[in-house]
């Protein structure tokens, strides 16, 4: 052979070793290999039923149970002495008013039929028992998820939480979404994060509302470009992130109805998980 085919070999090894290694570092500076999404949409019209209270309540315990009372904690939002007013005693009864609930759950698998991650979700609609001075009606739903990765028996961890969501949107101009919860990034590693929420209706009979979660690691926000207040508003909440394990969400907006009328949703969840 040639001493400058022999040259020519030795350069382009070379070169393909650096293409190489440049490939190597691309991948692992996001250290992701692929990324999978699952979604789904749910409209819920004026006359939609969900869960009786009695339903909901079974449906937190199991919740309980697969992920945990830390996770949990904040999805039963209507429990008296976690919603009860300043004017108002211990054990009083809070002018928070349950109405109904949907859930909603997803997976994500990988290319063999493994499931790689997978969430549970919950929107929860709350009346106000009282009217505001105009005799208008006042709602708050409340948005609750919990995801986990999943691992592999043989080789340790198989995939990371990325990404999870839930947004609330209105249809009708009728429904006015007044203000929303968390309006800011919130940003944590394991660390206790409060979501406060002060209704935009005040009065001696009103409260706020305060829910303690973990944070486990990233950050939760309201998703930009899919929040907006005022008629047919909406409202979704997110967590970003790059985690193994199990992270909750939470949200809340507050809608105030014209005329009794009724309110048309569309409720949309989403998941997304990295696999390694």
């Amino acid at each position: 052979m040639k001493p400058k085919l022999l040259s020519g070999i030795g350069a382009l090894f070379v070169a393909l070793l650096i293409a190489g290694a440049a490939f190597v570092l691309a991948v692992g500076a996001e250290a992701v290999l692929s990324a999978n999404t699952a979604q789904e949409t749910l409209r819920i019209a004026p006359n939609s039923s969900g869960m009786s209270e009695e339903e909901f309540m079974a449906y937190a315990e199991r919740m309980e149970q697969k992920y945990g009372p830390e996770a949990v904690s904040a999805l039963r939002l209507h429990i008296p002495d976690e919603t009860r007013g300043p004017s108002q005693g211990a054990g009083a009864t809070p002018n928070i008013r349950y109405v109904s609930a949907w859930s909603g759950s997803l997976e994500i698998r990988n290319n063999d039929g493994v499931v790689l991650a997978d969430s549970d979700n919950a929107l929860v609609l709350y009346a106000l028992d009282l009217t505001d001075e105009q005799g208008r009606d006042h709602y708050y739903w409340w948005q609750w998820g919990a995801a986990k990765n999943r691992e592999d028996t043989w080789i340790g961890d198989d995939s990371n939480l990325r990404n999870f969501w839930s947004r609330v949107e209105f249809e009708n101009t009728t429904s006015n979404l007044l203000w929303y919860a968390p309006d800011g990034d919130m940003l944590g590693i394991e660390n206790t994060v409060t979501l406060r929420f002060g209704l935009e209706f005040s009065g001696p009979d009103c409260h706020n509302i305060s829910k303690d979660f973990v944070l486990h690691q990233g950050k939760i926000r309201p998703k930009p470009g899919e929040c907006q207040v005022g008629n047919a508003g909406k409202f979704a909440v997110e967590w970003i992130g790059n985690y193994e394990g199990t992270q909750s969400i939470y949200g809340i907006c507050e809608e105030r109805r014209q005329d009794r009328a009724g309110s048309a949703v569309l409720w949309t969840y989403c998941l997304t998980a990295s696999q390694f």
